[in-house]
């Protein structure tokens, strides 16, 4: 059985939906759509553990070509579309960040023999696009890293020792037994109750010279 949380099915939920339309619509900073800027989707690729699956929708067909190593399987556009609307509306049940199985889609996706809902994790891109350009005349690949706002919030910058912000405490004058207990607060806590004592955070350096580049 095939497990996930409301982000790794959401990125199947995308790749579903990509196809279902056939095509790739460009978006505003508020994640509007810009209805002049509309691309015909050429192909979709996606690394799956270790094996790469090829999606192509047939020209003039109502069919998506799926490649896997040597194997082709022939699915309906339909399908995609049935399947994207049915997991959506199984993903918008669902709230909170604990796996969970949805045996239709798993069925489904068995059908081009693929037993994975995240991409690679060792890949930057959770899915890559090859797009027809109508301006420039071209096909570039573009690659995806897929954020869904179905469940919680998504981390985008991942809090870690190479992440880390120094600051220098001012205007605080406690004793040494104070510090140990204003130590021993959680992080928010800590940091409120040196502000309710008249400490001023000003802001030092970055721990990781990289991170700070």
């Amino acid at each position: 059985m095939i497990t996930g949380n409301i982000g790794e099915w959401s990125e199947l939920y995308a790749l579903f939906k990509i196809l279902s339309d056939g095509e790739l619509a460009a978006g505003d900073q508020d994640l509007n759509k810009i209805n002049n800027l509309i691309y015909p989707v050429i192909k979709i690729l996606r690394m799956e553990s270790n094996e790469n699956f090829e999606f192509t929708p047939i020209v003039d067909s109502p069919n998506i070509e799926i490649k896997k190593a040597n194997e082709t399987f022939i699915i309906p556009t339909a399908d995609f579309a049935a399947m994207a609307e049915y997991l959506l509306l199984e993903l918008k049940k669902k709230h909170s960040s604990a796996s969970f199985s949805i045996p239709l889609i798993e069925e489904f996706i068995q059908k081009y023999k693929s037993n994975k809902i995240k991409a690679k994790s060792s890949s930057k891109s959770d899915i890559k696009i090859i797009i027809y350009d109508f301006k420039l005349g071209i096909t570039p690949e573009l690659g995806f890293s897929i954020k869904s706002r179905l469940g919680k919030a998504s981390t985008l910058l991942n809090a870690g020792k190479t992440t880390n912000f120094v600051y220098l405490i001012n205007d605080l004058n406690i004793s040494d037994q104070k510090i140990e207990e204003l130590n021993s607060l959680p992080l928010k806590n800590r940091v409120q109750e040196i502000k309710h004592l008249g400490g001023d955070f000003q802001f030092s350096h970055l721990c990781n010279r990289i991170f700070q580049n």
